[in-house]
């Protein structure tokens, strides 16, 4: 169904009225003057036929021939002669009507009167001219109206949508924010709106304390998780240090550290998320990313099997102005992602503006993907078939202003592609280096 605003609604329905209002008006002058006409005509022809049947003689004929008016009269008795005008001659007796000679019209009545036939006809001509001159006032009157309408159809449609467009716009330049700024509540002659904007405040206002109180929430579980997982990564090191374990036991010692580096890196990004931190305000340096790329692959070479399986392709010396520690997340949680879900190798490509991993795994959940192409998507089912990898990722990207997408492909597997603005110059309020 084809959608239709407000003030079009209005427009449309202030013009019908006018076009409804016109023409009940038209047709009932049109009808009145119609029946006032005949009856005047009627009034008339009566008076004519009164005056000439008071002026005949008794048993002639009368004929009566004018500019404007013929009359022929026979008595009782006495048939009609060769006097008889032609317009007589070939209509049914009685009669009653209109007939056309020529150029002109005649009202013509021939009925019984006084036991005679009595004939008459007279020339409306005047009449029927007056009458469309009538009829093209009221046709130039309409063409009028209707645009007048128009005018005016417009005119009270923006008039009245103007406070609806101001609220609508109002409520669209609301971003996502941590305090997010309130409506205006006085909109003059427009109650109802008012009523929205107080209702759209309270909202807003009910979500930013749902807000706080889960970033509270987070940023607390994220905090007290850090004292066992620092306890499992001491008891950790301690069995590393002294040695001489079993083969056996070095495998699940081994799963056991690649669990707590992962629990800890998704903490710092909870943590760091949780901040909610503008962009300008947060540390930021110039990051090469091919240096990077290759300290987050020998990293993962020491922890994981992905030793001799990532394979980077620097075909320009791309670099960024971010904050080190998210890019760092974020692409070490992707690398991360693509090495857990393939036994292949991993393709990490660089250009100036993006950077792709690609990997030769199942490929992705139908519900992440769709949670790419819609943002809105349920986020619970994500996280249920993904776990937090995935959704941290995009929730890095958000914050980064960073775009992910899903390259499509003809071979299975996933290439991710991550497109940013290179940084040319670091902002003089912000920490130059390089990571």
């Amino acid at each position: 169904m084809a959608s239709s605003s407000i003030e079009k609604r209005i427009r449309n329905t202030v013009l019908a009225a006018v076009l409804v209002t016109f023409a009940v008006t038209a047709t009932s002058v049109l009808v009145a003057n119609e029946n006032l006409e005949r009856a005047i005509l009627d009034l008339d022809l009566q008076s004519e036929r009164e005056s000439l049947l008071d002026n005949a003689r008794p048993n002639e004929i009368l004929v009566w021939n004018t500019d404007t008016l013929q009359a022929y009269y026979t008595p009782p008795g006495i048939a009609p002669d060769d006097k008889l005008q032609s317009i007589f001659q070939k209509l049914p007796f009685p009669y009653s009507g209109e007939i056309e000679l020529g150029e002109q019209t005649y009202l013509i009545n021939t009925s019984t009167v006084r036991g005679g036939h009595f004939y008459l006809a007279r020339d409306i001509s005047l009449f029927e001219y007056r009458e469309s001159i009538f009829h093209r006032f009221l046709l130039l009157l309409g063409v009028g109206v209707i645009l007048l309408g128009i005018l005016l159809a417009r005119l009270t449609g923006r008039r009245l949508a103007a406070p609806v467009h101001t609220l609508s716009d109002h409520i669209r330049g609301t971003a996502p924010a941590p305090h997010m700024p309130r409506l205006p509540e006085s909109y003059p002659h427009a109650t109802e709106l008012e009523a929205i904007a107080r209702a759209f405040n309270r909202f807003l206002g009910e979500l930013e304390h749902y807000v706080r109180r889960e970033q509270s929430l987070m940023g607390l579980a994220s905090h007290e998780l850090r004292t066992p997982i620092a306890v499992i990564a001491g008891a950790l090191d301690v069995l590393e240090q002294r040695g001489g374990l079993e083969s056996s036991a070095r495998k699940p010692l081994l799963r056991m550290r690649r669990a707590v580096d992962e629990m800890t890196a998704n903490i710092d990004v909870i943590l760091k998320l949780t901040r909610r931190k503008s962009s300008s305000s947060e540390r930021r340096s110039r990051i090469d990313l091919s240096l990077l790329l290759q300290e987050i692959s020998d990293d993962l070479a020491r922890h994981t099997d992905a030793a001799g399986r990532i394979i980077l392709d620097a075909r320009v010396q791309a670099s960024v102005n971010a904050d080190p520690t998210l890019v760092r997340m974020l692409l070490r949680n992707l690398i991360q992602n693509a090495v857990q879900h393939t036994d292949g190798s991993i393709q990490v490509r660089i250009d100036t503006h993006s950077v792709e991993i690609q990997d030769h795994g199942p490929g992705l959940p139908k519900g992440y993907l769709a949670y790419l192409n819609d943002p809105g998507a349920d986020i619970g089912e994500l996280t249920a078939l993904s776990g937090l990898g995935l959704f941290i990722v995009s929730l890095i990207c958000e914050r980064l202003s960073w775009k992910l997408e899903v390259v499509p492909a003809r071979e299975p597997g996933t290439t991710f592609r991550l497109t940013f603005v290179p940084g040319a110059q670091v902002p003089g309020n912000q920490q130059p280096g390089s990571v």
